[in-house]
């Protein structure tokens, strides 16, 4: 096997981070009209608090599509196929932060109204 069939090239490495960009926008949209259904309103604090949280996860997807993207222009990254694998965590830290803070929330605002 040769080293040109294991190498993922600028264009690869931004194909598979777009996916990536879409298909986290997508579930953090999703997450957010779950936690707006739940809480109930945009104005109450519980919904409120959830905004630095969103803004976060969304510059941490921004950011690091960013650099990516950055570096896929000016300096034609050239990465192994397994190292292309890894550039997908980040989008999956920020979701999962973000899945955790919205939970929470969600199980806080349903205990409270209980009491």
């Amino acid at each position: 096997m040769d080293n040109a069939s294991t190498a993922a090239v600028s264009s690869v490495i931004m194909t598979d981070v777009m996916i990536y960009v879409v298909g986290s926008l997508l579930i953090i949209a999703l997450l957010d009209f779950y936690a707006l259904k739940k809480i109930g309103d945009k104005r109450r604090p519980a919904y409120q608090e959830l905004k630095v949280h969103k803004a976060v996860t969304l510059l941490i997807v921004g950011g690091f599509t960013l650099v990516i993207g950055v570096l896929c222009m000016f300096k034609d990254l050239t990465v192994s196929r397994y190292t292309l694998t890894y550039f997908g965590l980040p989008y999956f830290l920020a979701l999962v932060y973000y899945m955790v803070k919205i939970f929470r929330r969600v199980r806080s605002e349903e205990r409270r109204r209980r009491f």
